[in-house]
Order: structure tokens, then sequence, then C-alpha cells
């Protein structure tokens, strides 16, 4: 069983900035959110630890290692889109400076990003080590990001979702919630936010 865990709220969500792979902390109200995640982790019986090597994603999964004694291993292949130059700007400075490109973005359109990803490279590298993951039979926290998320809960529902993955038919994942993948694959559960104090809906989805 895979249970895979957005970061918690992290600098420049609520800005809506496009985040990526900028390797920034989590707010305070993240490591909030990542100790009520552990401890809803805690009791699922979670016996190995992977995250994303960037840092609100692997300070999210700190807590539940601290309770359980795993060891965090970390997998590059789970990290959020690379922006390239869109990197740390918020959606009014992309469209003012790719305004073509962002429209299409915006329509659904799997952009490359100038110097960064399209979706479906994380698509590939995200697949990848989702399938490793379940195949090896442990149930495992995975920690990642909301694009990732997004892309893990299209292939375990059999959805074949293309273009940019926050247009498609499922809506973002919530800061610090959790999405559960069974072996087949299924989706057994998506945006699970039962742990969290406060549920909403989280304004900074495609961010990252």
């Amino acid at each position: 069983m895979l249970l895979i865990v957005r970061h918690g709220e992290a600098v420049g969500n609520t800005e809506r900035r496009f985040i990526g792979q900028m390797d920034v902390p989590l707010s305070p109200l993240g490591e909030q959110q990542a100790l009520w995640a552990a401890t809803r982790l805690a009791g699922l019986g979670v016996e190995r630890i992977v995250s994303s090597d960037l840092r609100r994603a692997h300070e999210t999964a700190r807590p539940l290692a601290d309770l359980s004694g795993i060891e965090i291993e970390l997998d590059t292949r789970v990290r959020e889109v690379s922006n390239g130059d869109w990197t740390g700007l918020v959606p009014s400075e992309i469209e003012e400076r790719w305004p073509e490109m962002f429209a299409e973005y915006r329509s659904g359109v799997d952009v490359a990003r100038p110097n960064g990803e399209r979706w479906d490279e994380v698509r590939s590298r995200m697949l990848s080590a989702v399938q490793e993951l379940l195949a090896d039979g442990r149930t495992t926290a995975l920690f990642t990001h909301g694009g990732p998320v997004l892309i893990a809960a299209a292939w375990a529902s059999g959805l074949e979702v293309r273009g940019n993955v926050f247009a498609g038919p499922i809506a973002a994942a919530t800061n610090a919630s959790i999405t559960t993948v069974l072996p087949g694959p299924r989706l057994a559960a998506y945006n699970d936010t039962g742990h969290l104090a406060e549920s909403f809906d989280d304004p900074s989805g495609p961010m990252g």
C-alpha cells in the first residue's frame, strides 16, 4: 500500500507562486500540518518512508520518521515539476512575460516551461517511482508535491490525463492530505484531510 502525502504548506504557497523545484521550507502552518499527518500515519502501519529531496517534502516526513524510527529515503523522481524561468513568479508575472504560452497552459496544454519541464516528463519519473514502491509490497508513506500527487491519482484510477494536470478532472490535493494507492493499481482514497484541524480548498494547488 502506498500512502502519498502532499507536503504541508510551504513558504510561497499562499501567494500562489510557481515554486516548483525551489527548495523552500514549510511555513509555520505547514509544520503543524506535518505533525497532524504524522500522528495519522503512525497508526497506519507504515513500514517505509520515501520523500522528495526538496526541503518542504522531507520536512513534512520528519515528524513521522521521528515517531516511527524509520529512516527517510530521498528520491529525486518524486520532485515537483521544474518551472524553469517561471520559478518563483506569481501567475500575473508569468502572464505578462509569456502571454501566449501562459494562455495555452491555462487552457490545459502541456507547455514546455522555458528552461523547465513538461508534465509528461514528470509523469514518467513519478510513475517509475510509484510502480517500484508498490511492487516492494511494504506499506510506504511517500511525501511529494501537488503535481505528482495528481499524476499518481489519475494513473491509479485509470484516467488518461494528459496536458496540464491541474486542468484535468481531478481537483488539486490539499497540503498534507493523504492519497492511498493499492496494488493493481487501485485508487482507494484521494485528498484525505481528516487528520487536519482545518480542511479547506487549497488556494496554492498548481504552484507546488
